[in-house]
C-alpha cells in the first residue's frame, strides 16, 4: 500500500514538472511575438460627461471658458475638463483663432477642440496631464504644438486630420501613442519619439506624407497595424541597438528583432527591386502598401504567411515571386496594384480571400491551382480584361463565393474547356463573404 501511495506521489510531481516545462516560452520567442502584437493599450476610461444643468460658461467642475473679441478661447480654473460630445463653445468655432489652456487645468476632455478649423495657435499649460480622444482633431490650420511634460499618453485620434501640423514636441513622459493619434497630419515632419515610449497604436502616423525618417526608441515593445502606412516620403527606419523587439536592414526596412517578421517597407524608398531576406517567415499587414517605386519583389520559400493588404496599391509593381509553400492569399493582398502582370500562384495554395486582386487592371491572365478550395467575394473584381484558367475543375466549388470574379471575365475550366465564364449570378444575397474567413 505504501509503495502504491509513493508511486502516485512521484507521478503527480512528474506531471507538474512537465506541465510547467510545456507552459514556459523561451525568452527570445516572447520578444519576437511582442513586436507584432496589437497596440496592447489599456482599455479606455469611462467618459466624464458634463451634467445636464451645466452652467453656460463652465467646462469642468471648477473650470470656465471664454472667447475674447479677438478670437482667443481661454480655459481657466483648476482641475479636470469634462469630456464632450459637443463642446459648449462649438457655436463659436468660426470665431476662434487661438486656444490657451491656462495653468491649473489638469486635463483636456475628449473632443474638446475638435473641428476648430480656424485655430492656428495652441498653448497648453504644464499643469495638464491628460489630453483626451479627438481633442484637437480637424484643427486643420494648427501648425505647432507642445505637449506638456506630465502627459503619459497621446489618445486616440487626438491630432487626427490636423493637416497643417508640422511640428510636435513629444515629452519623455509619453508611454503610449494611441491609434490614429496623428493620422492624416499631411505636413508632420518635425517630431521625435522619446525614450520611454512603449506602444504605438494602429495607424498612429498613417498618411503622414512629410515624414522622411523615423527612429524607434529602445523602449518600444508594441507597434500597431499600419502604423506608418502611406507615409510616401518615408525613406528609412532606424532602431536603437538596445531595442529587444525591432531591427532594420541596410535599406532601413523594419523587422522584428530576429528578422523573422517583415513589418514595414518604407514606401518613400526609391528602390525598384527588393528581395525579402530568407530569415523572414511572415510579412506583416500593409508591409509594402503604397510603395510606388517598387517594380519587382522576390519572396523566399521560407515565408509561409503574407498578411492582408501587404501589397495594396503598389501602382508600379509588375512582378512578385510568391513562396512555394504559401497556402493563403489574404484579404486585399494585391488590391489596386494596377501594374501587376507577372504572378504565378503556387500549387500549395488553398484559399484566395476577398478582394485579393481587386482592381489589378494590368493582370490579363492567371491560373488558379487545383488545390484552391476557397475563393472570397470580389477576389478578382475590376480586373479587366482578365482570363482565368481553373485547373482540375469543371465548375466553382462550394467554397467559392458566387461573386469571386467579374461576370465579363473569361473563365476557362481546364476539365471542360467548352464551358466558358463562371456560373450566372444568383439573386441570393445570403452568400457568405469568404473574405472574413480566419
Amino acid at each position: 500500500m505504501k509503495n502504491k501511495i509513493l508511486l502516485v506521489c512521484m507521478l503527480s510531481v512528474l506531471l507538474l514538472l512537465f506541465a510547467g516545462c510545456g507552459a514556459q516560452k523561451p525568452s527570445d520567442e516572447i520578444k519576437e511575438s511582442t513586436a507584432v502584437e496589437e497596440s496592447g493599450a489599456a482599455q479606455d476610461d469611462p467618459e466624464n460627461l458634463p451634467p445636464a444643468d451645466l452652467a453656460e460658461d463652465a467646462c469642468g467642475p471648477s473650470l470656465t471658458w471664454n472667447v475674447s473679441s479677438g478670437g482667443r478661447l481661454s480655459i481657466s480654473g483648476t482641475g479636470e475638463m469634462y469630456d464632450f460630445e459637443t463642446a459648449p463653445w462649438s457655436t463659436k468655432r468660426e470665431k476662434i483663432y487661438s486656444i490657451e489652456v491656462e495653468d491649473g487645468v489638469t486635463s483636456i476632455g475628449n473632443r474638446a477642440f475638435s473641428g476648430c478649423e480656424k485655430v492656428y495657435s495652441v498653448q497648453i499649460a504644464e499643469s495638464v496631464q491628460k489630453i483626451g480622444k479627438l481633442a484637437f482633431s480637424g484643427c486643420s490650420r494648427m501648425e505647432d504644438v507642445r505637449i506638456p511634460a506630465g502627459v503619459e499618453s497621446i489618445e486616440e485620434s487626438c491630432f487626427e486630420s490636423c493637416s497643417q501640423l508640422w511640428n510636435v514636441r513629444i515629452p519623455d513622459s509619453v508611454r503610449v501613442i494611441h491609434a490614429r493619434a496623428f493620422n492624416m497630419c499631411d505636413h508632420l515632419s518635425e517630431f521625435k519619439l522619446p525614450e520611454g515610449l512603449e506602444q504605438i497604436g494602429d495607424e498612429a502616423f498613417a498618411f503622414c506624407d512629410r515624414i522622411y525618417s523615423c527612429r524607434l526608441p529602445s523602449t518600444l515593445t508594441h507597434l500597431g497595424k499600419n502604423a506608418f502606412i502611406r507615409c510616401t516620403r518615408l525613406t528609412r527606419f532606424a532602431v536603437s541597438d538596445e531595442n529587444p523587439n525591432f531591427s532594420v536592414d541596410s535599406k532601413g526596412v523594419l523587422f522584428s528583432k530576429r528578422k523573422t517578421i517583415l513589418l514595414v517597407y518604407p514606401c518613400g524608398d526609391d528602390g525598384k527591386t527588393y528581395t525579402v531576406p530568407d530569415t523572414v517567415t511572415v510579412i506583416g499587414e500593409g508591409a509594402f502598401a503604397y510603395c510606388d517605386y517598387l517594380r519587382e519583389v522576390t519572396i523566399p520559400d521560407t515565408v509561409d504567411t503574407i498578411n492582408a493588404s501587404a501589397f495594396y496599391n503598389c501602382n508600379n509593381l509588375t512582378t512578385v515571386q510568391l513562396p512555394a509553400g504559401l497556402k493563403v492569399i489574404d484579404v486585399d493582398l494585391f488590391a489596386n496594384s494596377e501594374s501587376l502582370t507577372d504572378l504565378t500562384l503556387p500549387a500549395s495554395l488553398v484559399e484566395i480571400r476577398g478582394g485579393a486582386f481587386s482592381g489589378c487592371t494590368g493582370l490579363e491572365e492567371i491560373t488558379i491551382p487545383q488545390s484552391v478550395s476557397v475563393i472570397g467575394r470580389d477576389a478578382f473584381r475590376n480586373c479587366v480584361p482578365l482570363t482565368v484558367t481553373v485547373e482540375g475543375k469543371t465548375i466553382a466549388v462550394d467554397g467559392w463565393d458566387v461573386y469571386w470574379v467579374d461576370e465579363n471575365a473569361e473563365v476557362i475550366w481546364e476539365q471542360d474547356p467548352e464551358l466558358s465564364n463562371r456560373p450566372e449570378y444568383t439573386t441570393d444575397e445570403s452568400t457568405t463573404d469568404e473574405s472574413t474567413t480566419n
